[in-house]
C-alpha cells in the first residue's frame, strides 16, 4: 500500500509541477483546487499506465525523489513558457515601436504588463494553442516522459549550455520574426514623417506621428493576421519537440 502512494505522489509531483507552471494549463484565475483537481486527474491514467516501483522507498529518498520530479515539471513547465514568452516579446517590440508601451497596464488575467499588440499576441497564441490540439501533443510528450526518465531513475543527464542558448536564441528569433513587420512599417512611417516635416515645415508633425502609427500599424495587422496565424501555428508544434529532447537528455 505505501509504495503504491509514494508512485502516485511521484507522479504527481511531476505533472503537478508542471501543469501549475505551464501557460497552456494555468491561468492566475484559475483556483488552486483546480489546478491540483486537474493535477491529480491526469496523474491517475499515468499511474495505471507505467510499471509498479520495485521497492519502498525510505522517507529521505521520498524527498529527495519528489525534488527531482518536480524539478523535471517545472523544466518541462518552462520550455512550454518559453514559446508564449517569444510572443510576449514580441507584441513588446510592436507596443515600443508604435508607442502602445505608454499605455501598458498590469493585466491580472496574464499576470504581467501588457499592451495591446502584446494581449493580441499572447491571446492569438493560446487560442491556436488550444484550436490545433496542441494541448493534447504536449501531455501526449510528457505522459511519454514516464517511459524515457522514470520515477526511480536518479542519475540526471545533462541537456548542456549548448540546449539552453539555443532554446534562449530561437525564443528571440521568433520574437523578432513576428514582429518585424509592424516594426517595420512604424520605422517607414517615422522616415516618411521626417521627410514630411523637412519638405513642409507647418504640418505638426509630433501630433501626427501618433495616430498615424497607430493607424498604420492596426491596418498593417489586419492584412498580415491569416499570415501571423499560420507564423504561430508552425512555431508552437516545437516546444514537444524541445520537450521530448529534453527528457532524452535526462535518460
Amino acid at each position: 500500500m505505501l509504495i503504491t502512494l509514494q508512485k502516485l505522489i511521484l507522479i504527481f509531483m511531476r505533472i503537478g509541477s508542471f501543469v501549475f507552471i505551464s501557460k497552456g494549463f494555468s491561468f492566475k484565475g484559475v483556483p488552486t483546487v483546480v489546478k491540483i483537481a486537474i493535477s491529480l486527474g491526469l496523474s491517475l491514467p499515468v499511474y495505471i499506465m507505467i510499471p509498479a516501483m520495485e521497492s519502498e522507498l525510505g522517507l529521505v529518498q521520498l524527498a529527495l525523489f519528489a525534488l527531482k520530479e518536480s524539478l523535471v515539471g517545472l523544466a518541462l513547465g518552462y520550455i512550454t513558457n518559453l514559446f508564449f514568452y517569444a510572443v510576449e516579446i514580441a507584441g513588446n517590440f510592436a507596443d515600443f515601436q508604435v508607442g502602445f508601451s505608454m499605455s501598458a497596464v498590469f493585466d491580472p488575467a496574464l499576470g504581467f504588463q501588457a499592451s495591446y499588440f502584446g494581449k493580441i499576441y499572447y491571446w492569438m497564441a493560446l487560442s491556436i494553442f488550444f484550436f490545433t490540439d496542441m494541448h493534447h501533443h504536449v501531455l501526449r510528450a510528457l505522459v511519454s516522459g514516464f517511459a524515457v526518465f522514470p520515477i526511480e531513475a536518479f542519475s540526471v543527464g545533462d541537456f548542456g549550455v549548448k540546449g539552453i542558448v539555443t532554446l534562449f536564441s530561437m525564443m528571440f528569433e521568433i520574437a523578432l520574426n513576428l514582429s518585424a513587420p509592424i516594426v517595420i512599417v512604424a520605422l517607414l512611417t517615422e522616415v516618411v514623417l521626417g521627410v514630411l516635416s523637412r519638405t513642409v515645415p507647418q504640418i505638426n508633425v509630433l501630433m501626427l506621428s501618433m495616430p498615424l502609427k497607430i493607424l498604420v500599424s492596426m491596418s498593417l495587422m489586419l492584412v498580415l493576421l491569416p499570415n501571423l496565424m499560420d507564423s504561430m501555428t508552425e512555431m508552437l508544434p516545437l516546444m514537444v519537440k524541445y520537450m521530448t529532447e529534453f527528457i532524452q537528455s535526462l535518460s
